[in-house]
């Protein structure tokens, strides 16, 4: 630790470059056949692959698994299968367990299919209710927990693009009217943030102006534009994208404005859009889906002069982690406690929150490298009994005055892969006086031990 400062943080290192997550590719004994346009959900344990293109004419409806280390061809050897397809529009239906497919294009069908199917983890069961959206290629749809339905957005149609939304219950397909909405468009993508409750979809491409950079919410049955500072070079469309919760950022991944293949990766945080660097080569349509049970994003394939067969995996080597341990003594407000409120990630603010102070005190912080236990009455004669010194004494910050018996710490952390891995311990002390200002009582919290992650 290397300054103090008078508001009550403490500055661990000089703010440097900026922390990421990084793309590793990866090496399954087996996988699916080189592929775009296919689709990837996830069950919150795996990720679930279902058909694409495997070659400039045909397409596939071979449904896969991929657990983090291998693929596995799990397509159903009796009952019906979805007939063969790209492009369509899929997600899994959490509250009922089920992966939903709809529409898609498909060159032994003729065209654009509109079609309902779900998959329940043993067979695939095709859904004909009486309404549903017209046929169509490049819909996407995202499950909304809120209203447990899948949310279904624009599309193309015999050269016609939709921004109508739809919903799916499992049972009837119902057309919205939402006040606000994004042009009519397709191709773009959609991700479901359970953080904040929301969807998101961006960009995308219609027939007036082509690739659109434009970012869309659509949370509580209504569409709300959100303007950013910055967003993906050019607009995007037929990219990867999905929502990383460990890290709380929507991820997204190649794509195309006109022309070339991209290979660029940006991140949402839900204000803005950021640029990262390095991954694989660029490519339009890959399988690109955040796992939560693996702690992991996973890429397969996509296109690029050709189709493309390799798995990636994208996610930061380095997380966060702030644990309680010891126990807080007891002062005249009660057993003290402290409790981390955020999580130490480079370049934001961990905090914690120390409680029970009694009315007549002061709070010192104390930071440290190193894990003690320490009786304090010992060698201090105002400590109260039990209470006990359990971080060595690095650096001390305060005194400062608690608020309806709280004290707030705030460690900024810089922005510095330096700082990822970093191990600190913090304990707060309740120093008691008396209306004539002697101090009669020393009491300590229990202790945290935080370690810096970086996204």
């Amino acid at each position: 630790m290397s300054q103090l400062l008078t508001s009550g943080t403490v500055l661990l290192f000089a703010a440097s470059l900026s922390a990421q997550a990084t793309f590793t590719q990866l090496t399954p004994a087996t996988s699916p056949s080189p592929r775009a346009g296919a689709v990837a959900v996830t069950d919150g344990a795996v990720l679930y692959s279902f058909g694409g293109k495997p070659t400039s004419t045909t397409e596939a409806n071979d449904l896969w698994v991929f657990d983090g280390t291998s693929w596995l061809d799990i397509t159903p050897t009796t009952g019906p299968l979805p007939p063969t397809r790209d492009w369509y529009a899929a997600t899994y239906d959490t509250g009922r367990g089920r992966f939903v497919l709809f529409g898609g294009r498909s060159t032994a069908a003729g065209g654009d299919l509109g079609d309902t199917w779900e998959f329940d983890g043993a067979q695939w069961t095709q859904l004909t209710p009486a309404v549903a959206p017209s046929a169509r290629r490049w819909p996407q749809m995202a499950y909304d927990p809120q209203a447990g339905a899948c949310i279904l957005f624009g599309g193309q149609a015999s050269g016609t693009f939709s921004n109508e939304t739809w919903s799916w219950d499992g049972t009837a397909w119902t057309l919205l009217s939402p006040a606000n909405a994004p042009s009519a468009r397709g191709r773009g993508r959609m991700s479901y943030d359970p953080t904040r409750g929301e969807i998101l979809y961006f960009g995308g491409k219609d027939t007036a102006a082509g690739a659109k950079n434009d970012t869309w919410i659509w949370s509580a049955g209504n569409w709300q534009q959100v303007v950013t500072a910055h967003a993906p070079t050019g607009g995007r469309f037929a990219y990867g994208m999905t929502y990383d919760l460990l890290r709380d950022r929507h991820v997204l991944f190649g794509g195309t404005v006109s022309g070339p293949t991209l290979g660029d990766c940006w991140e949402f945080d839900g204000f803005d859009w950021t640029q990262r660097s390095g991954g694989p080569a660029g490519r339009t349509g890959p399988t690109f889906a955040f796992v939560p049970g693996l702690g992991q994003t996973f890429l397969f394939g996509g296109f690029s002069a050709v189709q493309l067969g390799d798995t990636w995996s994208y996610q930061t080597a380095t997380f966060p982690a702030a644990v309680t341990y010891g126990t807080g003594c007891t002062g005249p407000g009660g057993s003290l406690t402290l409790t981390p409120t955020t999580q130490a990630w480079t370049g934001e603010v961990f905090q914690t929150v120390a409680g029970n102070f009694g009315p007549t005190s002061l709070a010192l912080e104390v930071w440290g490298y190193g894990q003690v236990a320490v009786p304090l009455a010992a060698v201090l004669p105002i400590a109260g009994v039990g209470c006990n010194l359990l971080t060595t004494l690095d650096v001390f910050v305060g005194p400062g005055l608690p608020a309806a018996g709280q004290w707030t710490s705030s460690l900024p952390i810089p922005n510095d892969p330096a700082a990822a891995g970093a191990t600190l311990l913090q304990q707060v002390a309740e120093l008691q006086f008396d209306l004539g200002g002697n101090w009669t009582g020393l009491f300590t919290t229990n202790g945290v031990s935080m370690t810096i992650g970086m996204r």
